[in-house]
């Protein structure tokens, strides 16, 4: 039992992970001098964020107009708030996960500096994205102390357009992202040190993920499937070894066995009332409100639009005036006529929807031309030559994971493999939604977009840099490889960025 989950002592240090191994010198870098390259590339980052911050017009960033309101509408109230007139156009403030917006709500009233309160907020989501680089890093060094390896894992983190954008927007999305990059890391160091300490900590961070997002939930499954399957043989003596663990740790035991119940609490209350009363755990706008009152809010009033024309209820010149009336965000107003075009055209013309196979090479193409472009209410993807280095790189990763895996060495494979499992699963789900999403509306678009890929990024990241720095044993080669594949991420994200932008995405204009 004690092998299983270690009972901490009471000279345990206070951080909640000891795990804190030396890193070997590796020639290239000196442990000095890897601290000034990261802290290097964590100052650009938050200098970059800061520039989006200040400079971008909240009608750019996706969803961030709701995101604003719905935190001002929960500053209101000092537990949770209701659904009103005035917030009705931000959608619904209740039956929605709400940590995001509580937690906002609240510290956006310590606004005394005289800036905008969507500055403040935007300023205060900045430490959530360099806490998840910050985790991701820690989860790199579970694998891996090569020091090439941990500023490639940072460079990749940094540099990727569509993280860097959202993280200096006010969206749930940046505090679901630490939180995910969170639980995923307290859970593989427990596996890898048998602290229950670590095993609880990642439970408090699924649990505060679900009331977060709701498409945390596929994260949270597929993570405990891996504890599973990994703890196949102690499943009898967990709950034996976990009791052990409460009793000893005392204080620490009960504030974390708290904290468990009460996010337990909050989820069964939030999914399973959802699901009794409205028989879904993510009811729409249309179930809790009035039509009335729902078409306040433009993607409701979008998709009401939609519908309507979809029966055949309006005629597609009827369409385009309802989105006018009741769709009052310019880039979802023109995404609603686009859609009732494309849907039309279709109709018209009794184009064949396209396979499964086919939607998977379409589906790709969209995520990954977003994730390293920027798909919001404006966009620049990521396509043709400026990808193609950034296609050159996954391709040598590919080659490098097919050389160098070696399952029967699984003491040191299985981490990273897992890995692996966590993307391609939280992927898959993705791909399945939008694929059902595609065969309703016949746009292959709609709900693609590379920031859905943001919570499993950090398990990405870590896979790839891992497998493709093992890609070469030479020197040369291995540092060569490097410095171009920073390179390419470094070229991708802030100057990719600068040579596509239009005035239109800024508080002011640029001059010509």
């Amino acid at each position: 039992m004690h092998q299983l989950i270690q009972v901490p002592s009471e000279h345990e240090d206070k951080a909640v992970d000891s795990y804190s191994p030396q890193a070997p010198d590796d020639g290239f870098l000196s442990s000095n001098q890897l601290k000034w390259v990261l802290t290097a590339l964590l100052v650009y980052f938050g200098g970059r964020l800061l520039f989006f911050a200040v400079a971008i017009t909240p009608f750019v960033p996706p969803d961030e107009v709701s995101h604003l309101g719905r935190c001002l509408a929960f500053s209101r109230y000092l537990l949770l708030p209701v659904d009103t007139p005035d917030s009705f156009r931000f959608g619904l403030v209740t039956h929605i996960p709400f940590l995001y917006y509580w937690l906002m709500g609240k510290l956006v009233l310590l606004n005394f500096f005289g800036c905008s309160d969507l500055t403040f907020l935007r300023l205060l989501n900045v430490p959530f994205a360099l806490g998840t680089v910050y985790f991701v890093w820690r989860l790199l060094r579970l694998v891996t102390e090569d020091r090439l390896t941990q500023v490639l894992v940072v460079v990749a983190m940094t540099n990727t357009l569509m993280f860097s954008f959202v993280s200096a927007s006010v969206s749930y999305d940046n505090l679901a992202n630490l939180l995910a990059a969170m639980a995923i890391y307290y859970l593989f160091a427990f596996l890898k040190n048998r602290s229950g300490t670590l095993l609880a900590v990642s439970i408090i961070c699924q649990l505060a993920g679900c009331l977060t997002k709701n498409t945390f939930l596929p994260l949270v499954l597929v993570l405990n499937a891996l504890l599973l399957v990994h703890e196949f043989r102690h499943l009898r003596i967990i709950p034996q070894a976990l009791q052990g663990w409460l009793q000893a740790s005392r204080r620490r035991g009960l504030a974390v066995t708290l904290a468990i119940l009460i996010g337990l609490t909050l989820n069964v209350q939030l999914y399973g009332g959802n699901y009794l009363r409205y028989k879904t755990m993510d009811p729409e706008m249309f179930m809790v409100l009035p039509l009335e009152q729902a078409l306040n809010y433009r993607l409701a009033a979008r998709a009401y639009v939609l519908n309507q024309f979809k029966e055949g209820k309006i005629s597609v010149q009827k369409a385009k005036e309802l989105a006018v009336a009741y769709v009052n965000h310019p880039g979802d107003r023109s995404d609603t006529i686009a859609l009732v075009e494309g849907y039309a055209y279709l109709e018209n013309h009794r184009e064949q929807m396209m396979g499964p196979l086919t939607y998977v090479a379409i589906w790709l193409l969209q995520m990954i031309g977003s994730t390293f472009g920027i798909k919001a209410h404006l966009g620049m993807l990521n396509y043709g030559f400026s990808f193609l280095p950034l296609a050159v790189l996954m391709l040598l990763t590919g080659v490098a994971f097919a050389t160098r895996w070696r399952p029967r060495d699984w003491d040191t494979a299985w981490l990273p493999t897992y890995l692996a499992v966590i993307g391609a699963f939280y992927g898959a789900f993705l791909l399945y939604f939008n694929y059902g999403v595609y065969l309703e509306n016949r746009d292959p678009g709609l709900t693609v977009a590379g920031r859905y890929i943001l919570p499993v990024m950090g398990p990405i990241y870590v896979f790839s840099s891992y497998y493709l720095l093992l890609l070469f044993k030479r020197r040369n080669l291995r540092l060569g490889l490097f410095l171009a594949a920073a390179l390419v991420f470094i070229l991708s994200d802030f100057p990719f960025f600068l040579s596509r932008v239009t005035p239109e995405w800024f508080f002011w204009r640029l001059p010509k």
